[in-house]
């Protein structure tokens, strides 16, 4: 009798292991698919930074612990890569066109 419930025992914390692994392993591809959508959108913004920075951010954690070949490492990958093409895109952009910026500047604080 004790035998039995020694197994059972150990069948309810192999599930809750089990069960406790796909809950992170779904949060992770949550995260990662927030970050995926976070990196698209800062693209919609001029001077969406700190959604660049953001989709960095939550990419990063999307790939802790992911083994190779899971949704959320692919999407981790590609938000990670997203938010840091728009990090370095945008500064080149103000200071290669920095001219029509200062242009654009003073035409907004006409309009205002």
């Amino acid at each position: 009798m004790a035998t039995m419930i020694e197994g059972n025992v150990m069948d309810i914390k192999e599930n809750s292991d089990r069960l406790t692994e796909i809950y992170r392993a779904g949060r992770r591809t949550g995260i990662g698919i927030a970050a995926l959508a976070i990196g698209i959108t800062t693209y919609l913004s001029l001077l969406g930074a700190e959604k660049a920075v953001l989709a960095v951010v939550l990419g990063v954690l999307a790939l802790r612990g992911e083994p190779h070949g899971t949704l959320a490492r692919r999407l981790g990958i590609a938000s990670v890569v997203l938010g840091s093409v728009f990090i370095v895109t945008i500064p080149v952009l103000l200071v290669v066109f920095w001219d029509r910026v200062a242009e654009f500047v003073s035409i907004l604080s006409k309009l205002s």
